[in-house]
Parts: C-alpha cells; structure tokens; sequence
C-alpha cells in the first residue's frame, strides 16, 4: 500500500511538471547609482561644492532600450550636456547614448539603437553595447556644466 501509495504520488508531481506552462520570464536589469564629482576621470576642480546626484539605469527585459532617470543638484552651473560613455572607472571614455534636452533635473531618457553613437574602442552595435552594460563595469553616467566641460559628476553604470 505504502508503495502505491509513493509512485501515485511520483506520478503526479511528474504530469504536474510536465504539463506546466510556466516559463521563466526574463526580468529588467536595474542599476541604482550615485553621481559624485570624485567619480569623474580626472575630477573637476571648478566642481560645485555640494554637487551630487541619481541615476536609475533601466535595461528592460527585451534589451531593446536603456531607461535613464537622472536627478541632481548643487552643480557649479546649469547641466549642459549628460549621457552615457563607454568605458572603465578608470579613465575618460566616448559618448555613446546622448541625452537630449531638456536636462534639467530630474528628467527621464529612453535611449534605443537609433541613438547609439558607436566609436572607436566600443562595442559595434546597441545590442552589443546593452550586452556590455548589463554585465555590468561597461559605461557610465555623467553631467557636465560650463564649468567642468569634462564632466562635474559621474557613476558608473555597476
């Protein structure tokens, strides 16, 4: 009895997992980051003295965009220019998603293939680069001002 008892009920987990549906459905990728000005690569002295900010990095599952909030304030001046660079914390790296105006905070970007600018040292293609990003350590973050044309503050996409 016990026996039947035992495969009865192997039989029933095995038609229970056999006949579902359920797939695993692939999540977005979220990165929550802090922009600080001795993040930028080299920092800028001309730099606001509270100057910080946020960005939420939002890769939505189908890999077919990257999301960008982005808030801030204490720059030396108003946010002339912010996007996204490829490249490593430890060095200055090429724009490759530009965030259009208006830049003044907080604002929201949705950046697709059509707005990648791809260059020398980055990945050939939007799909490529989004691969990169997600993995994470690929790009980064910034804002710049007139007084720190490089860049005031910045966070790498991680």
């Amino acid at each position: 009895m016990t026996r039947a008892l035992i495969l009865v009920c192997l039989v029933v987990v095995a038609l229970v997992v056999a006949c579902s549906n359920e797939e695993s459905t692939a999540q977005p990728k979220v990165f929550n980051l802090t922009l600080l000005p001795q993040n930028e690569t080299p920092p800028c002295a001309d730099a606001g003295v509270s100057a910080t900010g946020t960005a939420q990095v939002t890769i939505p599952a189908d890999d077919q965009s990257v999301v960008v909030n982005v808030t801030y304030s204490g720059l030396s001046g108003p946010a002339t220019a912010s996007h996204i660079h490829s490249g490593t914390p430890a060095a200055a790296g090429p724009v490759v998603l530009p965030f259009s105006a208006p830049l003044d905070s907080p604002f929201t970007k949705t950046l697709t293939a059509s707005d990648y600018l791809p260059g020398t040292g980055t990945p050939p293609d939007f799909a490529s680069f989004v691969t990169a990003l997600k993995a994470g350590g690929a790009g980064y973050v910034n804002v710049h001002t007139a007084d720190c044309k490089g860049g005031e503050i910045r966070a790498e996409v991680q």
